[in-house]
């Protein structure tokens, strides 16, 4: 077998003479010879596996013996997979260079792949999708049963490799809860249990006067408890408080946990003088702070109105909290319940129903409308969230008194872009055009195409 090393060994030697076009056409192609490399080693990972099955007996020098404790059989993949000997893993990650715990995690991939996620095996087999995406699908799903799991190899076929990594765990994690609701109830209920608050102090001999509090809770509490937190250090600031938002926001606990905060905040601001601010001047701050953070920090929960206000609804229903992934309509109801909610109707815009306004900003309702469309940073294989993002003109924005035309700005002509693709797209290294709803042809250096769908990314043949 040829040596890889000596092959690009070889090839390394003329590539400070290609021009950017030809150097970028070797790097595709060495990762083209990667994502093989990566397939191949699934290929013998899954041929050690089955080379080495589970035994009802296991040789000694004495001959065949039951397994004992030290030589019970392993089930390293999902339910429906094989189990295979004690000690499997070991030799392969000698040869890997790996810890056994890469190497068993590399035979449960593989067994997952060929026994529970068969499409997305073929699929990765031609090349269709990078190795680690399909492995991380198979490490998302290994505690489904098999049919879920299955069912998710169905929804996710044909997807997994235009995805980021975020939108990809999003994209399971919503698939299985919606295939085994009752599982994902299980999980809500095993994370319940596992809230806590606990103070931590230091070592007497590390000890300087600071603690850690660690909570872990309802994601609605302590989001809104953050956002207090938030608040109070904002307000300081306003105060005069001139450390960092960090000391700030753990001075705002002790503010929080005192009955008499309204009255006296100074005694938290050594060396300011008491007189420079009253009550009255630090309820307006804290009311001032907590009405800005109040229109900054929500969650978005995407459920179906009529499924969230039926009482009882049939397992398996599933809302989406953006960003941070599925959630079971009876936590929606509950959070619904004792939360200030407002309802907002997604509205659907035709194309026979396109409006737009003379001025840069895009008003609410418009940036709803594209943030609901794209929900993610339009640039290729970004997923920072479009809530996140600013909303980017794809044809420049000119001023009305500079000769700008009238209804600049639409739905279909603004986009989400983080601000370092807002960044790169502004200094013109990169331009891009919207084709359809949702759908943008990128172009970067040395004519690189890309196309940024609704169902994810695809490299543009140049």
């Amino acid at each position: 077998m040829e040596s890889t090393t000596t092959h690009l060994e070889a090839r390394a030697v003329g590539l400070h003479d290609l021009a950017e076009g030809a150097l970028l056409a070797e790097a595709t192609e060495v990762e083209a010879v990667l994502r093989e490399a990566e397939v191949h080693k699934l290929r013998i990972a899954y041929q050690w596996a089955v080379a080495h099955p589970a035994l009802d007996s296991c040789h000694t020098p004495a001959g065949p013996a039951l397994p004992t404790a030290l030589t019970e059989p392993e089930t390293l993949g999902g339910a429906g997979t094989p189990a295979v000997a004690a000690f499997t893993p070991e030799p392969l990650g000698v040869a890997l260079g790996c810890p056994t715990a890469a190497a068993s995690s590399l035979l449960a991939d593989s067994l997952d792949l060929h026994h529970r996620l068969p499409l997305l095996w073929d699929q990765t087999r031609a090349q269709l999708v990078p190795a680690w995406k399909a492995r991380r699908v198979a490490a998302r799903t290994r505690h489904l049963p098999a049919e879920a799991a299955a069912w998710v190899d169905r929804q996710v076929v044909g997807r997994v490799s235009s995805l980021s990594a975020p939108a990809l765990d999003r994209l399971v994690a919503h698939a299985a809860a919606r295939c085994d609701g009752d599982a994902a109830a299980d999980r809500e209920a095993a994370a319940r249990a596992g809230w806590d608050v606990r103070l931590v102090h230091p070592d007497p001999h590390r000890y300087a006067g600071t603690s850690e509090l660690h909570a872990v809770g309802d994601t609605l509490d302590l989001t809104r408890f953050h956002d207090v937190v938030c608040a109070e250090a904002e307000a300081l600031a306003a105060l005069g408080d001139t450390d960092d938002l960090g000391p700030r926001k753990a001075k705002a606990l002790g503010v929080i946990a005192d009955a008499q905060a309204r009255l006296d905040l100074m005694t938290l601001e050594a060396g300011s003088d008491p007189d420079a601010c009253d009550a009255d001047a630090h309820e307006l701050a804290r009311r001032e702070a907590l009405g800005r953070r109040d229109a900054k920090v929500r969650l978005y929960l995407h459920a179906s109105l009529a499924d969230v206000l039926v009482p009882a609804g049939p397992s398996g229903r599933a809302g989406t909290v953006e960003t941070l992934g599925p959630v079971t309509l009876d936590v929606i109801r509950e959070w619904a319940g004792r939360s200030r909610v407002t309802i907002q109707p997604v509205v659907h815009v035709t194309s026979e129903d396109r409006w737009s306004v003379d001025r840069h900003d895009a008003p609410p309702r418009m940036a709803d409308q594209v943030r609901l469309r794209d929900e993610t940073c339009v640039f290729p294989w970004c997923g920072r969230a479009s809530r996140q993002c600013d909303l980017d003109h794809t044809d420049p924005y000119r001023d009305p008194d500079d000769g700008g035309p009238p209804g600049q700005t639409s739905a279909d002509r603004l986009a989400p872009l983080c601000r370092r693709h807002h960044r790169a797209k502004t200094t013109g290294s990169w331009t891009y055009e919207r084709t359809s709803p949702g759908t943008y042809l990128w172009t970067g250096p040395s004519g690189l195409g890309v196309l940024v769908t609704p169902r994810g990314t695809v490299a543009v043949p140049s």
